[in-house]
C-alpha cells in the first residue's frame, strides 16, 4: 500500500459537522481553543515558551497526519474545535484520535460525528487496525463519549488514560 505523508482532504461531511482542514489562516482559532480556561484542565500546557499562535499551529499541524476544524453541518463558517489524527505507528497499525470542542457546545454529538468521519479517515487512508485516544483520568465527558464510541480502556500513564478500539 502507497501511505501518504499527510492525508490531504480539504472537507468532509456528515449529517452533523463539517471537517475542514485546519491552516495556518485558522491559528488565532487554534490557539483560542488551547487557552481556553475550560478546556486547559484536559491537556498539559501545549506551548512552548513564549510560543504565538502562527508558531503553534505550524507546530501542531507539522505533528498531525491530518488535522480540521469542525464545523455544525447548518453553520459552515462557524469554527467551533478541532479534530485529529497523528501519532500514525504504520508497523503496529495504530494512530491516534483527538480534537477539543469549545465548552457550549458538549454534549450536543459534534465530537461524536467528527470522531466518526476521523475513523472513516483512518480505515481508508491509513490502513490502521487500531485507533487510540489519550486524556487526563480526569476529563470523564471525553472518557464516556469515547467508551460510548466503542474504545475500551487500555492502561493509565500518570494522570492520563489510554483508550483504544480495534476497527
Amino acid at each position: 500500500m502507497n501511505y501518504p505523508e499527510k492525508y490531504t482532504c480539504e472537507k468532509m461531511t456528515n449529517h452533523k459537522v463539517q471537517l475542514v482542514t485546519l491552516t495556518l489562516e485558522n491559528a488565532d482559532f487554534l490557539y483560542s481553543i488551547y487557552t481556553n480556561t475550560a478546556l486547559t484542565m484536559n491537556f498539559d500546557d501545549p506551548f512552548l515558551k513564549n510560543e504565538m499562535p502562527l508558531a503553534f499551529t505550524k507546530r501542531i499541524i507539522s505533528t498531525c497526519e491530518c488535522i480540521f476544524t469542525i464545523r455544525p453541518s447548518e453553520k459552515p463558517n462557524l469554527m467551533i474545535g478541532d479534530c485529529a489524527l497523528h501519532h500514525w505507528n504504520r508497523h503496529n497499525k495504530e494512530i491516534f484520535i483527538g480534537g477539543s470542542l469549545f465548552p457550549m457546545y458538549w454534549g450536543q454529538g459534534y465530537m461524536q460525528a467528527a470522531f466518526e468521519l476521523l475513523i472513516k479517515i483512518a480505515k481508508q487512508h491509513f490502513d490502521v487496525a487500531t485507533i487510540s485516544g489519550q486524556t487526563k483520568i480526569a476529563n470523564t465527558k471525553a472518557i464516556r463519549l469515547a467508551e460510548k464510541m466503542g474504545f475500551v480502556r487500555y492502561g493509565v500513564d500518570g494522570q492520563e488514560i489510554i483508550l483504544k478500539k480495534e476497527i
